[in-house]
């Protein structure tokens, strides 16, 4: 699993407004108030917590406490110290909602600044592997103050996945998801979880309910058909493509993700024709070149099991043949050579393309040179197998 990139932060002035205007019949909160525009947030609360014990159900000093219990939380660097604080003003915030208060707008605030907090921690992890936990820590806060909240739950599941911790990341991103996130990365690396924990049908369920959302994406396509290969569910998969290609034939993700799963299964020529179309609908579709290659030399490879079934036959049935049936078999074999030749040169312009295309952007292009090698010596072009030995690692 590749680390995650780096993300942006949110940016928020602090809160808006600190409790309800005007004068309050209590003169702890009017001492609070005056304390929180001093910024002392210590008394503030002593000052609130008995205006509290005098009446419980207090919203403007319920609200105000939380209000700096927020800010108390922002003056601490240590995370247990900081969620404690976000713990409480949380529940402060939900009892004067309770009572009727709008706390709407504090909420808001105290999430964005949360969450900010958790976004700095997180790109600090770029450097230091253990600020990835803490970024955990405050999505985890962000998600208490905000509960419905998708992105909090999604990005937590990043900061774990980049911590270590699979099992917590694969809960938090299913959880984001389930709250409606829709960013597609997000259903991506799930899946890609599921999938490495041997989860492949749950990653089908995932990225087909993705697909929804994100029809004919090629990189959502790709992992489903991965998906649907580590499951078994390859029938599944070629009635689908199959669907997929009659309503748009056009499509070069479609002819290439069929294409693939026919190579896959033996049906060269139903590889080729799709594979094909594929390079067709973009020239520039490496991967395509490749599998479209790799068909006709799985091709060439089956003219070869059938040259040497015959040519076993025939020598343990020649004493009994006659001269004709000899020719003929022998006949026979020719021409299967032949067509194994022919059908390995074909396989050669599609590899070629491949490697051009492949080698450029950065792909590992093992699997093509050897490819490229095999169909080379199978055709006599000793030079040219000579000249992509290197890359295929037959040089040594």
């Amino acid at each position: 699993m590749k680390r995650l990139p780096l993300f942006l932060a949110l940016f928020v002035a602090g809160l808006l407004f600190i409790g309800a205007d005007g004068c309050s019949s209590d003169p702890n909160v009017e001492g609070a108030k005056l304390d929180l525009r001093n910024q002392d947030y210590d008394r503030a609360i002593e000052n609130l917590d008995r205006a509290l014990e005098k009446n419980p159900d207090n919203t403007e000093a319920l609200t105000m406490k939380a209000n700096a219990l927020l800010e108390k939380a922002f003056q601490t660097q240590d995370p247990g110290e900081h969620t404690a604080f976000i713990e409480e003003m949380v529940a402060n915030y939900d009892r004067a909602a309770e009572l009727g208060a709008d706390v709407e707008q504090n909420v808001t605030i105290a999430y964005a600044r949360e969450f900010e907090r958790a976004v700095i921690a997180f790109n600090r992890g770029a450097d230091d592997d253990s600020q990835f936990g803490a970024a955990a820590q405050y999505f985890g806060n962000a998600m208490l103050i905000r509960p419905d909240s998708a992105a909090a739950y999604t990005y937590q599941g990043y900061a774990l996945l980049n911590s270590g911790d699979t099992e917590g990341a694969i809960e938090a991103l299913e959880q984001g998801v389930e709250n409606g996130e829709t960013d597609l990365q997000a259903y991506l690396y799930l899946g890609e979880l599921y999938r490495s924990s041997g989860r492949s049908e749950d990653s089908v369920a995932l990225l087909e309910r993705a697909e929804e959302m994100f029809p004919g994406d090629p990189e959502l396509q790709a992992h489903l058909l991965n998906s649907y290969q580590e499951s078994g569910m390859l029938d599944r998969a070629m009635d689908k493509y199959q669907s997929s290609i009659e309503t748009d034939p056009d499509n070069k993700t479609y002819r290439y993700n069929y294409g693939s799963l026919l190579l896959q299964s033996g049906d060269y020529d139903g590889a080729i024709e799709h594979l094909a179309r594929a390079t067709e609908l973009d020239p520039e579709y490496g991967f395509a070149w490749y599998n479209l290659g790799a068909a006709y030399q799985n091709k060439a490879v089956g003219y070869n099991d059938q040259v040497v079934a015959l040519d076993d036959q025939l020598r343990e049935q020649r004493a009994t043949m006659s001269s004709e049936q000899v020719r003929q078999m022998e006949s026979d074999i020719d021409a299967l050579i032949e067509q194994r030749r022919e059908t390995f040169q074909q396989a050669i312009g599609p590899l070629e393309r491949a490697l051009a295309l492949n080698e450029p952007a950065g792909e590992d292009v093992t699997q093509i040179c050897v490819a490229l090698y095999t169909a080379y010596v199978q055709t006599d072009q000793l030079d040219k197998a000579e000249g992509v030995a290197g890359c295929a690692g037959l040089d040594e």
